[in-house]
């Protein structure tokens, strides 16, 4: 990492540029950031700002402007060459290297780097040292030179000890991880990623959630899945402490990929779809592309091939045009291998099957010549002879089959270079091992003879210490314990004064609520006495019957809220005592009818209020026909019933009369009563149904107030 600017230098540009300001000309113009730079450096009063101001202007002109970037570091190489600034020279060195890697061009940013280096070993500058240690080893890895950039990353582990600079070293057993990952040596590259893993923890890094990942991605190519799920759901848990939206998505893309790996398609599905959701929301078109083909490939699997083109076509569609070119060979790739697979499994078709594999094939090997890989060309070249051949185009085949060989070839050199830079390491890492066990038992020898000469003196000093900080710790257990038990009282206290006030607060809000249902059913029955007051002038019995109908309902309601008061419970009923209650005030209004048998079946179901009220309307209406047209011979039988499961209900009113004619249909029925039971019942998300069992028997269900709210 480049570290291009110190405080005293900045502080010393802004005040600088805040002194610009000053000048009229100034007052009322907008520039740009380069701008504003370049009078900053013409106006420059001394070599310092200049320095600074040249290397901001290269920096500013990097992602814009090769050219004028090289430019403007150049001024500043002058200016600290003229001023023999060896430590500023070296940072525009640099910033050199950092311009030339992003160019592509390896050698020359490497070349920078090592004029930077020297300087700092000329000068005996140890940190710049380490940082540009560090640095070459990055740029070797990111030219895939492993090799060199192992043995960077070994002399920067070195100099980070000795200034114990545990950041960098984080930063240095990471990188390591990584390279043994990519070469393949997977305990190699666990044992650096779990040293970095240390470190980070020790000084509270904040980069490490990443080393949990790489150590995932490490166990997934052991196929070591538990472990790989283990260390990605750490990375995800810290991810989602600090709302890093773009690194939980990727995380629960890896995870999945565990899932496809142990077949376990369900719970893989179940990652990429979260890990989809956060990429919509980030509006990352590459990973949604991504996330379409690795769904893709999961329907491929299962044998769903429909889905599978349909997945891979949107994977195609919604890829950007400045998206990764390796993402978009790996769909081409997979594309052309569906192709290519259908061309052999189904006879339908198969020509132009080919002809699309052969264009996906020669798309992948565009972009594997562009980005200059011999696996992805290798790849490339094999699928077209695959193609080429299943067509009976020989001659095309042959060719291909050449290319494939060769790129083979040059995979496995690379490969060999590989094995031959781990034996290289492992000699390396022996070594130095060897090395600093040599030194350890140097030391040891001579720590031994100065520990015998001051071990009697160290004794007796120890003794005296223990026993002062005896007498301390026991003063300070003391204090604690003391201090806890005024703490323990002072909350207890606190807790009983709190406990009194809610429960004060309880009692009053319950008396307060019988006084409310009291006041209601007063209220309810005041309506039932006017009713009554009314009927005493009507002589129609049509009307009489429907206002005793109505009296009938309000009774119901006043026995509800009667419950509510009396009760110790003031937000629900016991149903099988209002039942009880409201079955023996209706049956009372036809004395005739003493000998009909009761019978309830509802042991220990309370109903809250807000239920209570219209299955009470609901059951006063049934009871209330029951005694109305089921017992003509003045005996007989009625049974209420009711069952809970959870939050649903089934209440069931059954009677021994002759039951309602054979054509009646009571959802098209004008009767008040029974379009009353239809409204309630579906108030109450439940349904009300009739049906004849040895007399009329109705059935309805409903829903608790918290039933209903889920439902909503």
């Amino acid at each position: 990492m480049r570290k291009c600017f110190h405080n005293n230098i900045l502080l010393m540009l802004v005040l600088f540029q805040f002194s610009l300001l000053l000048y009229p000309i100034m007052a009322h113009c907008e520039q740009s950031k380069t701008d504003s730079l370049r009078l900053v450096l013409q106006m420059a009063p001394n070599d310092t700002v200049s320095i600074e101001s040249s290397m901001l202007l290269g920096l500013e002109w990097e992602s814009i402007n090769f050219d004028s970037s090289m430019f403007y570091y150049n001024r500043a190489l002058k200016f600290s060459e003229k001023s023999h600034r060896l430590d500023e020279k070296a940072r525009v060195f640099i910033n050199m290297g950092f311009l030339h890697r992003y160019s592509l061009d390896s050698e020359l940013a490497m070349e920078y780097l090592l004029q930077a280096l020297q300087i700092y070993l000329d000068t005996d500058n140890k940190k710049g040292q380490l940082d540009t240690y560090y640095n070459l080893g990055e740029f070797n890895s990111h030219f895939e030179h492993f090799s060199q950039s192992i043995e960077y990353y070994n002399l920067a582990i070195g100099l980070g000890i000795e200034l114990n600079n545990q950041e960098r070293l984080g930063m240095v057993y990471n990188n390591l991880g990584l390279i043994y990952n990519y070469i393949g040596d997977y305990d190699k590259a666990n044992q650096f990623q779990f040293e970095a893993l240390k470190i980070k923890e020790k000084i509270n890094d904040n980069t490490i959630q990443l080393t949990q990942v790489n150590i995932g991605l490490n166990y997934l190519e052991q196929k070591n899945y538990e472990e790989a799920l283990e260390h990605y759901h750490i990375a995800l848990n810290m991810f989602n402490e600090n709302n890093e939206k773009a690194y939980i998505a990727q995380t629960y893309k890896n995870i999945g990929d565990v899932y496809v790996e142990i077949n376990d398609i369900k719970e893989a599905k179940n990652y990429y779809q979260q890990a989809f959701t956060i990429y919509k929301e980030l509006n990352d078109q590459v990973a949604i592309s991504n996330y379409y083909m690795l769904m893709g490939n999961i329907f491929r699997k299962q044998g769903l091939i429909e889905n599978a083109k349909i997945s891979y076509k949107e994977a195609l569609d919604g890829f950007p045009e400045n998206g990764s070119h390796r993402s978009l060979f790996f769909i081409y790739s997979n594309i052309a291998d569906l192709e290519l697979s259908l061309s052999q499994t189904t006879k339908s078709d198969k020509d132009n099957k080919l002809k699309r594999a052969i264009g996906y094939g020669i798309k992948m090997k565009q972009i594997a010549e562009n980005l200059g890989s011999v696996v992805l060309l290798n790849r490339s070249h094999e699928l077209l002879f695959k193609a080429y051949k299943a067509s009976n185009d020989q001659s095309k085949a042959l060719e291909f089959a050449e290319l494939y060989m060769v790129s083979r070839d040059s995979l496995y050199s690379m490969q060999k270079q590989k094995a031959i830079i781990n034996i290289q390491t492992k000699y390396e890492t022996e070594k130095r091992d060897l090395e600093i066990e040599l030194l350890n038992s140097d030391n040891k020898l001579m720590s031994t003879r100065l520990s015998q000469s001051i071990d009697q003196r160290d004794n007796q000093q120890t003794v005296i210490f223990l026993l002062i900080l005896g007498f301390i710790s026991v003063c300070i257990f003391i204090f604690v314990i003391y201090r806890f038990y005024l703490q323990t009282k002072q909350v207890n206290s606190k807790l009983i004064l709190q406990h009194d006030i809610i429960s004060k607060q309880q009692e009053e809000k319950e008396v307060l609520l019988k006084e409310i249902h009291h006041r209601v059913k007063n209220n309810l029955q005041l309506v039932s006495s006017l009713l009554n007051l009314q009927t005493q002038n009507i002589e129609d019995e049509s009307i009489i019957s429907a206002i005793a109908d109505g009296q009938s309902r309000i009774e119901a309601m006043v026995l509800i809220h009667q419950k509510l008061y009396q009760g110790a419970n003031v937000s629900s009923i016991d149903f099988e005592e209002y039942a009880l209650q409201l079955l023996n005030q209706i049956s009372g209004l036809y004395p005739e009818l003493k000998e009909v048998e009761k019978k309830i079946v509802a042991s220990n179901i309370e109903l809250d209020i807000d239920t209570s009220v219209p299955v009470g309307l609901i059951l006063s209406e049934l009871i209330t026909n029951a005694f109305k047209y089921s017992f003509a011979n003045k005996t007989g039988s009625i049974a209420i019933a009711l069952t809970k499961d959870e939050h649903d209900f089934k209440l069931v009113v059954h009677d021994s009369g002759p039951g309602l004619p054979k054509d009646f249909d009571p959802s098209t029925t004008s009767s008040i009563g029974l379009h009353l039971v239809r409204r309630l019942s579906r108030q109450l998300y439940g349904t009300s149904r009739y049906e004849y069992d040895n007399g009329s028997k109705f059935i309805v269900t409903f829903m608790d107030t918290i039933g209903r709210r889920r439902k909503e």
